[in-house]
Parts: C-alpha cells; structure tokens; sequence
C-alpha cells in the first residue's frame, strides 16, 4: 500500500538548534520543585490583599464562596495537569482551545487570558503601591514613580532569566510562604474565634445578594495557578515537572488559604473591622511583634511584588505564544539575543499593564471595575479550558497521560458551574450598572474585529504547535487502528462476548518517537519492538490535504 506524508516545516537539527537564541533560556535546568515556587510566587500575593473585602457579606457566606471557589481551582489545576503531561500546549487555555475549539475561539481565549494577566498586574501593582504610600507618606503623589520602579525590577528580573530568575524566584517564594507560615503559627496563641469572629450577626450578612457580589473575590486565593501550564515550551521535560508542580503548589495553596482566612478573622480587631483592612495579615504581625500596623504591612511586600512578577511572565508567555502563530506582530516572539529571553513580549505587555495604572490609580471606584473585568475574562478561560478538557479526554482517550485527573470529567462540569455563578454574579449582582460586562464585550468586539481584518489572514501554525498536532493524528491512526480490529473479532464470533469491551478497559499506549528526516520535510514515527534478536521498524504515516493558507483557517 502507498504511504502518504504530510508536507510541514523541517524541525531543526541539532546544530540548528542550538544556534537559536531561546536556547538561552533554557540552560538551567527545571525541576518539579520550581514550578510549585513560581505556582507559589503568582499566586500567594492574592491571600496578603484585597480577598478581605469579600468578608462584607459575613464570614459563613463568604466562608462558602472560598471552599466552592478553592474545589473548582483543585479541578481546573487537576484537568490541566493531565492535560500538560498528555500535550503540553504552548500558552495554556490560548493553544488548548486553539486545537480543541477553533482557530477564532483560540485567539479569543488568548487576548481574555493576557488581558486578565494584564489588568490582575495592573491592581498588584497600584495596591503595593498604596502599601508604601501608606508606610512612606512622602510618597504620595509620586504614585507613577514606585509604578515604574515595580515593573522596572520584574522585567528585569524575567529579561535576564536562566539560573539568576530561578533562584531568584525560588527566594520569593520561600520569603513569602514562610511569612503567611509566622503569621498563622505565631498568632495561634491569640486566635479567638468567638470573641473575634463577629458572633452570629456577622455569620451571614446581606443575604443571597450579598453573597454573589461578593463570591468573585474569593478568587483572590487561587487565581494564577493556571498560569504555570503556559510554560510549556519553556521549561525542561513539561509533561513530568509541571503536573507535579502544578498538583503541590494547589494543594499547598489551599492550606495556606484556609489557614490565613481562619486567622484573620480570629484575631483582633475581628470583624468587620478585618473587611475593610488594606492588608488584612497586618493586624496579626502588629500584635505579634508589637509594631504599629503600617510597619506590619511590609511584611505583604514581597509576596504582593512577587505576583505582579509572577502575572508578568504569565502574559509573557501568552503573547509571545500567539506572536509565533502571527496573530500578534512577529516581533513580539523574538528573543533577547544573547539571554534568549522573549524581551519584546515582556515589555510589550507591561507597557499596558502600566499604562492601565493610571486608569487604576487615579480614576475613584475604578479597581473594582478592573478587577471584575479581569475575573471575568479569567472565568471565561477558565470555562474553556473545562471544555477543552472535556473534548480531549472524551475525543483522544489513547493518548498517553503521565498524570491523570482523579476528578475526571465530574470535577471539571462542577468547577465549569462554579465559573458560570461567578461570570453571572459580575454581570448581574455588582452594583456597577453593568460596566464590567459592557466593557468586557466591547473588548471581545474589538479582539474578533481584529482577528478577521488582520489576523485571520496572517497566521500560521507554529513549530509548538505542528509538534503538538502530530501527536494527535498519530493517536487517531492509532486508535482507528485499534477499534477496527476489535470490530473485526466481534463480526467473527469467536471471542467470547466479554472481550468485545477489552478496549474500554486497556491501558492506553504510550505515542511513538517522533524524528524528522533531513532535509526533507516529511515526518516519521520510528519505534523499535524488539523480539529476542528481531528488531522490527514500525512506520507511521499520516494522510493529510495540503496545508492550507492563512486565509482559510476559521
């Protein structure tokens, strides 16, 4: 029988490979344990702030709103672990839905995730902002200043990279864990719930309104650690390090998280004074080190720095992967020459993240507009991460996972209602005569304007992404393969009739190399099955149209 090869693009050899400059970026070598610092780094800075405010509606309400939103954030992280360690997709929920949903549906899900990176490093920075106008009154007014000088020092931090970032890292992490760890353990001895908590009165106030227009700022606790699965095709060996970091780093979120919710509200002043704080764990470390609450708040600084560094690599990651894909300007994905680190993107993204400070820090009433429109694109990534999750697991079930989701497809329907309460809540239960949700679809407006004048007609599918889409035609040749066979043995009656459901029941195989021959660009998959001393040559080939152009993809 003839054999059939798709035309794509001739994956570099060796010498070609490391002649590339985003090679430099991956000199040091990752490990599990520096995904869960990084997982730890984006997202703690959230349980230091801003989670608090959420108290307003009482402490069993808002109680329910964090366990709810803490179960759906475990599904989304499980899903994505098993969905990394099967096909690590450049840009997280951008090239999952990219190849799950649609080219369209892809870019979409790409502009809402860098834009909630975007605007969540937006309110960072303007909140550790006011912490040091708080500490440094002379400071006021000079606002766009310490703004600069944030960012300043985590782009460069992420443009010089390597072994310097991971480590550098690796030290906010620890700092900042170890900070919210003195916190609860050296305020135990004056955590009095009772006294503290606000009593019965406090246990539910407001009622069912109060409770959705607070429930999205629960997510202060957990959002970010859907980040870690864009750095996919920037560590070392993704398919292993990050599920493993990304399973630790939640669960040690979810501890910490019911640990500082539990605390704050047990110590004095209690409630509601707590609701309205600036930075709630301040409090705690006044009465603990006997200090006045301004010098307490210093201990939020590195934790609340090491998120907007955290954030910043994260829509770094996103542009920088639809860059590749020509979606957005091709420069945007070239790297520093000599670092290898994708300086454009990171200076790109934080440029308007800076220039939305202004809108932040100077417009009254405007952080809380910000932040929903931030959550809300978030929650709609999130959604289609669950629905990309869904398509994979129920469309590709032979492909090999390293990890799989003990959740399954019931954890991720669950945190998909959990998302759509919380869009609804933005829309509908805000107070805000429905700004965040007017801008939200003037921005999705503007994004799909784009994507059919210009985009559309310029982007190509990356070399990540020929990789990744690969893998998946060689496991639908292989599980066609598969079931045909099975159908062949049942027609035939002679297996006995447990047998015609063996498929269900198999483990699935693992996929084969994969090698490209030079200089032509026809891709094959070599495995050897040894025998005794027979080695047999399995080669696989995949029947394709031509490639089409940019023009034709929807």
């Amino acid at each position: 029988m003839a054999m059939r090869a798709i035309q794509v693009m001739p994956i570099p050899s060796a010498e070609q490979a490391s002649s590339n400059p985003s090679d430099g970026f991956h000199h040091y070598k990752h490990s599990a344990l520096d995904i869960w610092a990084l997982g730890i780094t984006i997202v703690i800075g959230g349980q230091y702030f801003s989670w608090n405010a959420g108290l307003a509606a009482g402490t069993l309400s808002y109680g329910v709103a964090v366990l709810l939103m803490g179960l759906a954030y475990l599904c989304l992280a499980l899903s994505m672990a098993e969905m990394t360690s099967m096909l690590p997709f450049a840009g997280g929920a951008y090239g999952l839905a990219r190849c799950a949903l649609s080219f369209y549906a892809g870019f979409i899900m790409g502009c809402a995730e860098a834009i909630e990176y975007i605007m969540y490093v937006t309110c960072s920075v303007v909140q550790l902002g006011r912490m040091l106008a708080d500490k440094w009154p002379q400071l006021r007014g000079l606002e766009f200043l310490v703004w600069f000088a944030i960012y300043a020092v985590a782009c460069s931090a992420i443009i010089l990279g390597g072994k310097f970032f991971w480590r550098w890292n690796m030290m906010l992490a620890l700092i900042s864990l170890g900070i919210i760890l003195v916190f609860c353990l050296g305020s135990s001895g004056q955590v009095n719930l009772a006294a503290n908590g606000g009593g019965q009165d406090m246990l539910v106030v407001g009622g069912f309104m109060a409770f959705m227009k607070a429930s999205p700022l629960s997510t202060w606790f957990f959002v970010g650690i859907e980040a870690l699965n864009t750095l996919s095709n920037e560590v070392h060996d993704p398919k292993t390090t990050i599920p493993k970091g990304q399973v630790a780093c939640m669960l040690t979120l979810l501890i910490t998280s019911a640990a500082v919710f539990f605390v704050s509200i047990s110590l004095p002043p209690g409630m509601p004074a707590v609701a309205t704080a600036l930075a709630p764990l301040s409090g705690g470390f006044s009465l603990l080190l006997n200090i006045s609450e301004a010098n307490a708040m210093l201990f939020s600084i590195p934790a609340t720095f090491a998120t907007i560094q955290g954030f910043i690599l994260a829509f770094t990651n996103i542009i920088g992967a639809m860059a590749n894909s020509r979606l957005l300007p091709a420069v945007l994905s070239q790297r520093h020459a000599i670092l290898g680190t994708p300086v454009y993107a990171v200076l790109g993204g934080s440029a308007l993240s800076f220039s939305l400070c202004f809108l932040d820090g100077y417009v009254d009433g405007l952080d809380r507009t910000l932040f929903n429109i931030c959550i809300l694109f978030g929650l709609a990534a999130y959604s289609s991460q669950c629905l990309g999750y869904i398509f994979l697991k129920r469309r590709y079930p032979n492909l090999h996972r390293q990890f799989v989701s003990p959740v399954g497809i019931p954890g991720v329907v669950f945190a998909i209602c959990v998302w759509v309460m919380n869009m609804v809540s933005i829309v509908a239960f805000q107070d805000d005569h429905h700004l965040s949700f007017v801008v939200a679809v003037g921005l999705v407006a503007l994004f799909s304007a784009y994507y059919y004048v210009v985009a559309k007609h310029r982007q190509t599918i990356s070399d990540d992404e020929r990789k990744i889409l690969f893998f998946v035609h060689v496991s639908i040749n292989n599980g066609s393969k598969r079931k045909r066979s099975m159908r062949r043995r049942a027609s035939s009656g002679a297996s006995p009739w447990w047998k015609r459901f063996a498929f269900f029941m198999a483990k699935p195989e693992s996929t084969p190399d994969i090698r490209a021959a030079q200089p032509v660009n026809t891709l094959r998959s070599h495995e050897s099955m040894h025998t005794g001393e027979t080695t047999t040559d399995l080669t696989v080939a995949i029947a394709s149209e031509s490639p089409r152009p940019p023009s034709e993809m929807q």
